[in-house]
């Protein structure tokens, strides 16, 4: 194995030094060092965004291993508002892994989270889509209902299916705060993208749950997509060994097995 041009030196002998430790105590003992180094590096002033990027790396790695690094939290805040997306996604991934659901720097992160929901460059708004997933909290929950709504209606199918996640996720946090939610999650189960209706049916699974009652006029309809995916009216690449959507096809059977309970 060679550092090659992915891993800086000093990150390179962290991860290989650890690897050759012995025991806890050891390990211990690197990484309280690494620690007092990184504290130096990371407060230093006009870091490049591809230093900070490696930092945040060591920070994470830190925290994998059982230590605090809650100093490079608000780092990895900052870069979620950069303007290159590789840096960017890498500010709300270590965010997502940081930040607990009553973190105060949650906050500061709904700003860059509002801005990309609604940017024209579909990574960036797969990048927002992504984190609302991890990060979502009863504080910052009403703040991103309306734009991950308005993403249910996106042209790219890849952006409505990670809209339709997040709806899901808001949805476990906060049902009251969808508003007009059965014409969304209807309108996504009977999306033209086969990704997109799969999508949906988790969050119909979880409600249908709940209520089977209120979801029995859909029967009919899971019953079609049932058979639509048992004729191979599915693209192949859904198939597994020849098998038609397997993971669609159990989702939906349970789907019915709880609308079809004690009628």
């Amino acid at each position: 194995m060679s550092s090659g041009q992915h891993l800086s030196k000093e990150l390179y002998d962290l991860i290989k030094s650890i690897g050759e430790t012995r025991s806890k105590q050891e390990e211990d003992k690197i990484i309280q060092v690494d620690v007092q180094q990184l504290k130096q590096s990371i407060s230093q002033k006009n870091i490049q965004p591809k230093k900070m990027k490696e930092y945040l790396i060591r920070a994470i790695y830190i925290e994998m291993l059982g230590h605090d690094a809650s100093f490079a939290y608000i780092h990895s805040v900052n870069l979620c508002q950069d303007k290159n997306l590789i840096i960017k996604r890498i500010g709300y991934l270590s965010a997502s892994l940081f930040l607990g659901p009553e973190d105060p720097l949650l906050v500061m992160i709904v700003s860059s989270l509002q801005k990309d929901l609604t940017s024209k460059n579909n990574y960036e708004v797969m990048a927002a889509l992504t984190t609302v997933c991890k990060i979502l909290s009863m504080s910052i929950v009403n703040a991103l209902v309306d734009p991950v709504c308005k993403l249910l209606s996106h042209q790219s199918e890849n952006v409505r299916k990670k809209a339709v996640m997040a709806l899901h996720s808001i949805l476990k946090i906060s049902p009251s705060s969808v508003p007009e939610l059965n014409d969304k999650i209807k309108r996504a189960l009977c999306d033209r993208d086969p990704s997109v209706m799969a999508a949906s049916l988790n969050l119909f699974h979880d409600f249908i749950n709940n209520n089977p009652g209120k979801f029995k006029e859909l029967t009919s309809s899971f019953v079609v997509i049932l058979k639509q995916i048992i004729d191979h009216k599915l693209a192949r690449e859904y198939d597994y060994h020849r098998i038609p959507a397997p993971w669609l096809q159990i989702k939906l059977l349970q789907i019915l097995a709880l609308l079809g309970a004690n009628d």
